[in-house]
């Protein structure tokens, strides 16, 4: 791993699990990293047949899609070839549990159901594929206050796409075929709060580091996983290639950026995770987090192999 590396690689959520509470007609959001409590009051699905029945995205079938439009209560059914937020896995029913009577779990007792139940469900549905180090988690679709108190005890599992801080990111394909390398599209700019990596924001807003290139390891080690010596020489050559492809050879180290690559791990390389994100960014000097950049570095150093047409200026440290 880089010098820089551990300062931008996101604690992974190994062995986690973000809940989703979204009720048919009131449901509540519930993210692990904040264990905020929100109001979400449903209101349909893809059509008029679908918007005159609430219940339309809670009893899809699994292998179904689920979207919402960002700050929006409208949870719609979509084919999972479109973006979306949640796929659904399998479904449980906590009625041996949780018999009548039994009260309506609170933001906590939700995601230890959650962490317990449907973790093994997205496994088997996953046909024990999952990577533990990449981008998907497991999540729920639980039933409201509202509906428990009326005798549901089915939780729908499912899988998720996070960011660093928590915001779900949106997806296109089926979890069970798709890439699960945690990776992020060349361009994208990773937000910084506290001195740490947050979710993606646009790159002229304040950011801990910036995408620049994709390097999948696999075209270079064909016949096997490479010991992590290997994918260092290997990522020391070819993020350097992409940094300077994407800057126009902007000379990162004197404008105090510097670059910044992930290692692969055995068993998602295993599971046909290869790729890695070759990044752009820097450390304070004090070692107590990571600097605040403003602006991208795609095309600054108007060298030959630049692309962009970008008027942006060089990034500034913070």
């Amino acid at each position: 791993m880089s010098e820089l590396a551990e300062w931008f690689h996101p604690k992974r959520r190994t062995g986690q699990t973000r809940l989703l509470m979204l009720g048919a007609v009131v449901g509540a959001l519930v993210v692990l990293t904040s264990s905020t409590l929100f109001s979400w009051p449903i209101t349909g699905g893809l059509s008029a047949t679908a918007a005159d029945d609430p219940n339309v995205a809670f009893d899809a079938p699994d292998g179904s899609c689920l979207t919402w439009p960002n700050g929006s209560p409208d949870i719609k059914k979509v084919d999972c070839s479109a973006n979306h937020l949640f796929e659904i896995a399998g479904t449980l029913d906590l009625t041996g549990k949780y018999p009548a009577g039994a009260p309506f779990p609170d933001g906590t007792l939700w995601q230890k159901i959650a962490k317990d139940n449907c973790g093994p469900v997205v496994s088997k549905y996953m046909n024990g594929k999952l990577d533990p180090s990449g981008k998907y988690s497991a999540n729920a679709l639980n039933p409201t206050n509202q509906q428990w108190s009326g005798g549901a005890r089915t939780i729908r599992c499912g899988l998720e796409a996070a960011g660093p801080a928590g915001a779900l990111q949106p997806t296109t394909g089926s979890a069970k075929t798709a890439d699960q390398s945690p990776i992020y599209p060349v361009g994208t700019c990773l937000g910084i709060k506290d001195k740490a990596v947050s979710d993606p924001v646009p790159c002229t807003k304040e950011h801990a580091y910036e995408i620049v290139g994709i390097v999948d390891l696999k075209s270079q080690f064909p016949d096997g996983y490479p010991a992590e010596d290997k994918q260092q020489t290997a990522l020391s050559a070819r993020c350097v290639q992409a940094a300077n492809d994407y800057t126009g050879n902007y000379d990162l180290t004197k404008n105090k950026l510097g670059l910044t690559w992930d290692n692969i791990k055995q068993d998602s390389w295993n599971l046909g995770s290869t790729k890695v994100n070759c990044k752009v960014g820097q450390k304070l000097d004090d070692g107590s987090g990571l600097q605040t950049i403003t602006n991208s570095v795609k095309g600054v150093g108007g060298g030959a192999a630049a692309t962009s047409t970008s008027t942006s200026s060089p990034p500034a440290g913070g």
